[in-house]
């Protein structure tokens, strides 16, 4: 994925249901591409599973009829806010066709509503929201349906937290960060260090890694600290004021039990803010290696922005 300098989303695709839950969902999709003059494509996909039984079809029929009523509204509506969008309605299963039309359509950037915060060993992603963060090779936002205090900085997100493990995924997603962040770029790595010696070490690589951003008018603050990444990142933004997320997306299908030892999915079902993923690329796959290994001592000296906790 090639970012511009500016902003990296020009084709923005929202998977919608048309629910109370995914209308936050919508509202933050559209702010984006209202603020940067992307274009909108809508996604829904009636699952043919409900049409399987008799007493199903009233109910699944009158339900998927609304829906496409909405969806010409909405199409009415951001049109009439200068928004370019159009819509696409599928049959089928709904994460391949998703994935379809992403690609059918250039997807710079698909957007996908959480349950928001959720409780302890239950995941704010449903099963065809974590197949997708998988599979899918662009950028994936999702966003809570209590997000409506931060929509004034959608797409211009003022404080961004980036968290690292220092693996391939994360350094792309790093990339991200660095050219979406307004006012402050926090990068945050949370692990098991030995003792002060090693955490020195890593705080120098953060910084070796994450200097200030191209037109050098960003500070970026360097934290390193110790801890199980998800309940870190989720505490730090609950305690600071955090407009967006940003993580390496995770490499392989998630589930509801994973909760327990996947970052991304602790952080999505714990933090207020939308949160974005970012998949990997080949090429940053080849380099990753080369960027990882230990920065020259020279390159040691940091900002005085950077901190071991």
């Amino acid at each position: 994925m090639t970012y511009s300098k500016q902003f990296p989303f020009e084709t923005i695709v929202v998977a919608t249901d048309f629910s109370e839950q995914s209308s936050s969902t919508l509202r933050y999709a559209q702010a984006i591409a209202l603020r940067h003059g992307a274009k909108l494509v809508l996604v829904h996909v009636i699952d043919p599973i409900g049409y399987a039984f008799p007493t199903g079809v009233p109910s699944s029929l009158s339900a998927d009829q609304a829906a496409l009523k909405e969806l010409n509204r909405v199409e009415e509506r951001l049109r009439a806010d200068g928004i370019p969008v159009h819509s696409v309605v599928e049959t089928g299963d709904i994460c391949e066709l998703i994935l379809q039309t992403v690609r059918d359509d250039g997807g710079d950037l698909l957007v996908l509503g959480t349950r928001g915060r959720t409780g302890l060993g239950r995941a704010a992603l449903g099963e065809v929201a974590r197949q997708l963060l998988a599979k899918t090779e662009c950028p994936i936002l999702t966003v809570t349906p209590d997000v409506e205090p931060l929509m004034p900085w959608a797409g211009k997100w003022r404080t961004v937290l980036l968290a690292t493990d220092f693996s391939a995924c994360s350094l792309s997603a790093l990339t991200a960060a660095h050219r979406i962040a307004h006012v402050q770029l926090t990068v945050l790595h949370s692990a098991v260090a030995e003792n002060d010696v090693e955490r020195r070490i890593q705080l120098e690589r953060l910084r070796f890694l994450a200097p200030m951003n191209e037109s050098h008018t960003v500070p970026v603050e360097h934290i390193v600290t110790t801890g199980e990444a998800g309940p870190v990142i989720v505490d730090f933004v609950l305690k600071h004021q955090v407009d967006l997320v940003v993580l390496g997306s995770p490499a392989t299908m998630l589930s509801e039990e994973d909760m327990q030892t996947s970052t991304v999915l602790q952080v999505i079902s714990g933090v207020h803010c939308p949160v974005l993923c970012i998949p990997v690329t080949r090429q940053e796959k080849e380099s990753a290696t080369l960027a990882t290994e230990e920065p020259p001592a020279i390159l040691a000296l940091g900002p005085l922005a950077s901190r071991a906790l």
